[in-house]
């Protein structure tokens, strides 16, 4: 039987889905948290962790890695109204193994836990779309971009200032600028930050 810990500041909802969790035979959830950092204050040991992200003190992003590094052999699932794709992407980076949107969660309950229980992971499917949407964005993206333009946005991915993609690439610092403006313009936005918002998660 695995053992799931609840950590959600929605007390009311916490219980219910406590109580959906105890009527499977194959999962147990016998602790609720209602605040990240009484879990971590004194932390338990659990096969499932399912997590909110809005809390006070501490949001559930910034608990994934710290239970990871208690148990590293825990099963993360985010539970939350949050459904931006930065939000997913953050979380999935942070080793969460399941996304879950709240407001389906009793629809696609046992899905969930089965999913994760046998080594899988979940995303419930208004979940799944956002992240199909943004590889699609991004892909339809850089479709627009000449080869040159890629070659230097892949530059200011990896970090690099504009004289190193010159040197890189053998051209001159004034056509990387150029270049950049093009981008910029053909993905209108304003920003290296917009950039990375748009194509980081490769």
């Amino acid at each position: 039987m695995k053992q799931i810990i609840i950590i959600d500041d929605d007390i009311h909802l916490a219980r219910l889905m406590q109580d959906n969790i105890n009527v499977y035979e194959f999962v147990r959830c016998d602790h609720v948290f209602t605040n990240p950092l009484d879990f971590l204050a004194d932390p338990m040991e659990a096969d499932i962790y399912l997590l909110d992200i809005v809390m006070a003190g501490k949001n559930g992003l910034e608990v994934i890695q710290p239970i990871l590094k208690l148990y590293p052999n825990a099963a993360i699932v985010m539970n939350t109204i949050k459904d931006d794709a930065e939000t997913i992407f953050k979380a999935l980076q942070a080793g969460a193994l399941g996304y879950i949107d709240k407001q389906s969660f009793q629809m696609n309950f046992s899905e969930v836990f089965e999913s994760i229980a046998d080594g899988g992971a979940y995303m419930t499917p208004k979940i799944a779309r956002q992240v199909v949407r943004h590889f699609s964005k991004k892909s339809s993206a850089k479709e627009q971009l000449t080869d040159r333009e890629k070659d230097i946005v892949n530059g200011i991915l990896d970090g690099l200032s504009y004289k190193l993609i010159a040197d890189k690439y053998n051209i001159a610092i004034d056509t990387v600028r150029m270049n950049v403006k093009k981008v910029y313009r053909k993905l209108n936005i304003n920003s290296k930050s917009e950039l990375f918002k748009m194509m980081g998660n490769n």
